[in-house]
Parts: C-alpha cells; sequence; structure tokens
C-alpha cells in the first residue's frame, strides 16, 4: 500500500489517495495534517521532504494497518 499526498484540485489543500488505485482518502487543510493521516494509517513516520508548490509526495506502507470490522 503506497499513499501520496499531493494538492486537492490545485489548491489550498492536500489530498491523500492510493497510488495504486488513486482512491481518495482525506482532504486536509495543513500539510502537516496530511503526513500525519499517513503516519497513522501505515505506521511510520514520512521522512521530511523539502516543499515545493506542486510537488507530490510518495510515501511507501511497509506494514499497513489491518481493518477488522
Amino acid at each position: 500500500m503506497s499513499l501520496t499526498i499531493s494538492r486537492y484540485k490545485g489548491g489550498r489543500n492536500w489530498a491523500v489517495r492510493e497510488a495504486d488505485t488513486g482512491s481518495l482518502v482525506v482532504v486536509t487543510v495543513y500539510r502537516k495534517g496530511a503526513v500525519e493521516v499517513v503516519r497513522r494509517l501505515t505506521g511510520r513516520v514520512p521522512e521530511p521532504t523539502r516543499r515545493q508548490r506542486r510537488e507530490t509526495f510518495v510515501y511507501e506502507a511497509k506494514n499497513p494497518l489491518e481493518v477488522t470490522s
């Protein structure tokens, strides 16, 4: 499972999406919030990257959390 963080519709919000399917997971106001969502879903802390205006961040999950009903 890999997740991407990118600008949502080119605006000021941030979207977390599944890289394989492109499915939208969550939209946040701040990039730090999107990084925290990725951290909680993947169970690891993403490495900090240099920020650029239109940059897309990709994080690989080593041990994804399993959701049980």
